[in-house]
């Protein structure tokens, strides 16, 4: 099922142009020659006139050199590494299996020249070293002293309805603990997540988080998720490739985007909402059996009163396999520790212990209590009552401690997340090798489900001694 152009998922796609490059291997005197190769070896499936031309998110032969550059298909660090060479020799999988006419005297011009090209990785952060007495408290806060002279950088995001176009990240570490400062632009903090609602009549219903879309639609880029009508919660999710047994293949060249995968767009990246038949909507999963990547989701409602996130990953799955709703995102071992607030005979069963009404917008479970029908009765239409039970994750689950703080004046979030450096958890990313440059990727969901503004080239976090 996994088609040609699920092959390379990197969303990019460029019309041929006119280049200049200095072709320095043994075999190419110019741009012109390395791109000639793919085209006698790639154009049958990956030219102007093949049946992917006009997707977004596949290898074009005729990428000019630029674009190749900071497309991610190429990694002057380690070439033999590119995606491009690993799509080629089928080490990664390919949908067209292992190109033969692809020689190995190609392969070693086409190394020679990836190897002096401009290094695309350019969002690399540096973790600096702090002693554990200077480790910043988890609170939301960016004001720890350790975080003043905390490298950081800022890190382009779009496809989604986020207000911010960027997210600044910041980490330091002590040894036992990483820890990460998140900082992004949002005009609100947007909290009211599908609440019981009173309406005109005395009865009760739950709002929706959005409008429904109809079937086979995209995201609306961008989206006006601040209407009335949209009713979720601000969400922030770091993807990592867990190396080792389970590395995601590609996750280092393409980043997040391998894991993204959309049937009407022949399984690469897309954004296609199914609801009828959510088999045919646009789903996280990875591309082969044990591949595991490792995802931190911080979640403002249902987790941030807890202080915690919630420990996920995205595993390998098929569509008309298994559960069609979350494909291959899972959770790691534990509970969630936040569930809705159930109808008794069409209503709320619980109100909080010291308020009925929202905000907030949750309710603690050893604070609930029993919302009495005169208690409902005397509410004026329009009243809202939480529809999150919330108690904290539990377990693996729980790995990861994280606050989120919103300052209304600058119209700014700040995350703050803490995680062991090493876990005893098989589906978590192990920053075990402080020698090893670790891939992730970031998203920023603005009162949104899943239209979520992310990071298009993989990031790279890397320890100082």
């Amino acid at each position: 099922m996994r088609a040609m152009c699920a092959a390379l998922l990197i969303p990019v796609i460029v019309i041929v142009s006119g280049c200049s490059d200095d072709g320095t291997s043994p075999r190419f005197s110019s741009f012109a020659q390395f791109q000639q190769v793919f085209a006698d070896d790639c154009a049958s499936c990956h030219g102007p006139l093949s049946a992917h031309a006009n997707l977004n998110n596949t290898f074009q032969v005729t990428m000019d050199s630029a674009a190749l550059i900071a497309s991610g298909f190429i990694n002057p660090s380690e070439p033999s590494r590119s995606l491009l060479i690993q799509k080629a020799l089928n080490v990664t999988p390919h949908g067209g299996g292992r190109i033969v006419t692809f020689t190995p005297e190609d392969e070693g011009s086409v190394i020679a020249w990836i190897r002096k090209q401009p290094d695309p990785y350019a969002y690399q952060l540096f973790a600096g070293r702090i002693a554990p007495s200077s480790a910043p408290l988890v609170d939301g806060n960016p004001s720890d002293p350790s975080w003043t002279g905390a490298a950081r950088i800022t890190v382009p995001i779009n496809g989604g309805w986020a207000d911010a176009g960027e997210i600044t990240i910041g980490a330091v570490y002590d040894g036992e603990y990483a820890y990460f400062l998140l900082q992004w632009k949002d005009d609100g903090a947007s909290d009211r997540r599908q609440p019981w609602i009173k309406q005109s009549d005395g009865t009760w219903r739950v709002g929706a988080a959005k409008p429904l879309p109809y079937d086979g639609w995209s995201w609306p880029t961008p989206g006006n998720s601040e209407l009335p009508q949209y009713m979720y919660e601000d969400k922030v999710a770091l993807m990592w490739n867990t190396y080792g047994v389970s590395t995601v293949a590609g996750f280092d060249q393409g980043g997040c985007a391998v894991t993204c995968h959309d049937p009407a767009r022949e399984f690469g990246p897309g954004k296609t909402y199914f609801y009828s038949d959510e088999n045919r909507a646009a789903k996280k999963y990875t591309n082969a059996p044990g591949e595991i990547a490792d995802i931190w989701h911080w979640k403002f409602v249902r987790m941030n009163q807890h202080f915690k996130l919630d420990d996920q990953f995205v595993k390998d799955w098929q569509p008309y396999t298994g559960d069609p709703h979350n494909g291959g995102r899972s959770s790691d071992e534990g509970k969630g520790g936040y569930g809705d607030n159930p109808a008794t005979n069409g209503i709320p069963t619980y109100r909080g212990r010291t308020a009925m009404t929202a905000p907030p917008f949750y309710i603690l479970d050893n604070e609930k209590q029993a919302v009495t029908a005169a208690e409902l009765a005397s509410l004026p239409a329009g009243a809202m009552i939480p529809n999150m039970i919330t108690s904290g994750p539990t377990g693996y689950r729980a790995d990861v401690d994280a606050r989120g703080n919103y300052d209304a004046a600058q119209s700014l979030w700040t995350l703050e997340i803490r995680r062991k450096m090493i876990t005893g958890d098989t589906k978590d990313v192990q920053f075990d090798n402080l020698a090893r440059e670790y891939a992730f990727g970031v998203a920023v969901f603005d009162n949104a489900q899943i239209e979520h503004s992310y990071s298009s080239t993989p990031l790279r976090l890397r320890f100082q001694p």
